[in-house]
Formats: C-alpha cells, structure tokens, sequence
C-alpha cells in the first residue's frame, strides 16, 4: 500500500497499533482516573519522526481538573528586529548612492481548548474539544536612499489580528505509565482583520483594509504527551 505522506503513514500506524498491541498494555480499571490535578507538556510529531511545536504554538501545556475534563492551552511570542545600510558608485564613480533600512516585527499566538474524555478502553481514550484562539501581529519596514536622483523615504505598517474558534475531535493512547501518543484533527471557524499603510517621503501614499471570514481544516496532529 502506498502512502501520500509521512503524515497517512504515522496515522496509519497508529490505529494499527491501537488495535492490534492496545491490549497488551491494558491498564488496571481507569487510566483517566489517574490524571486528575495533573499536568501535561505536548510535543507534535512531524516527518522523520521529529519532535516539533504542537498546535504549532512554542508552548503547549494541558491541566486535567477532573477525571475526564481538561484545558488545554498554547501560546507563541515573536518578535525581530534588523537593519542594514549600503553604498554603491553610480555610473560617473563620482557619485555615491547610499541605502538603509530597518525593520521590527512582533506576533502573538494563544489558543485555548476544553477537552472531554467521553470514553476509555484498554488505555485508549476518545476526546472532543472546542476553545478559542487569536493572533496578532504588527510590523515596520523603513528604508531610505539617498545620493541619486530620485531619493526617497519609505515606511510600510501593517497590522493583522485573527478570531478564531477551533473544533476537535481524537484519540490518545496511554502506552507507558504518564506518556501517551495522541492523532486528532478538526476544523475551525475564524474572522481576520487586516491593514497596512505605506507612507513616501512622510506623505500618505496607500493603505488598504481586509476583513475575511473563513471556515477550514485543521491540519492533522500526532502527539506525545508528557504527564506529571
């Protein structure tokens, strides 16, 4: 059977082994009624086998607050700054053209879930969440030449902010005591904003305004999750 991905190839794998080697490391009476009061760090699984951000935030932790409830939360802070100059001869090797430019951007993601455990067999626990999420994101570009014949002075802004609401649905696998392996995928509704300015020589120059409604899927999450 051939495989489109690396992502079909670990899912399958997955339910194979939910199926197949899930009862070999059945648990006594409930898994889940060992979770409650504790934590839990979540790494994805991407291709290769590697480790990566879940969700894709930088942090995702989970709180169990009771035998079959959770929250789950995921949060990822950006920022840069850079800037540069140079010189170049124009064409009478008299004349020297300078340029520079500076940039500073920052983005901000946070993504919040309630999960419910509605049923467990054998280690294996089915879930569904739902919970919101927002971005937010601002950046400035400047850049400056000087020197030739037509030097100017330019500033670009923009800012986005995206509303969001996330749906859920999985399965996690309680292979070893406080370690599991989880696949799940959803789909999410959201709203976003977005502006941006340009700005010649400290005139007004363009600007522009965007507002989209989007429904989409969720792309496909493998886990490992970490319980202490």
């Amino acid at each position: 059977m051939l495989f489109k991905s690396t992502s079909e190839y670990l899912l399958s794998l997955l339910l194979i082994s939910f199926l197949f080697i899930g009862s070999g490391f059945s648990q006594n009476a409930s898994y889940l009624d060992s979770l409650d009061g504790k934590f839990a760090l979540q790494f994805q699984i991407s291709d290769n086998f590697q480790l990566s951000n879940f969700q894709g935030t930088t942090f995702s932790g989970k709180y169990h607050f009771g035998k079959m409830d959770a929250i789950r939360a995921g949060l990822s802070i950006d920022f840069g700054k850079s800037d540069g100059d140079a010189e170049t001869n124009q064409y009478d090797s008299v004349n020297v053209a300078e340029a520079s430019y500076n940039s500073n951007n920052f983005s901000m993601t946070l993504k919040t879930q309630y999960i419910r455990y509605f049923v467990e067999t054998d280690g294996i626990a089915f879930y569904g969440g739902t919970g919101p999420f927002v971005t937010y994101s601002t950046s400035t570009n400047e850049s400056e030449t000087t020197g030739t014949s037509n030097d100017k002075h330019y500033k670009d802004m923009s800012d986005n902010f995206i509303l969001g609401v996330d749906f859920i649905a999985g399965v996690e696998w309680f292979f070893i005591k406080n370690m599991s392996l989880s696949a799940e995928y959803g789909f999410n509704f959201s709203y976003r904003s977005r502006s941006s300015e340009r700005r010649i020589d400290n005139g007004l120059y363009s600007d522009s305004n965007e507002k989209v409604y989007r429904f989409s899927g969720n792309d496909i999450n493998f886990g490992i999750t970490v319980y202490f």
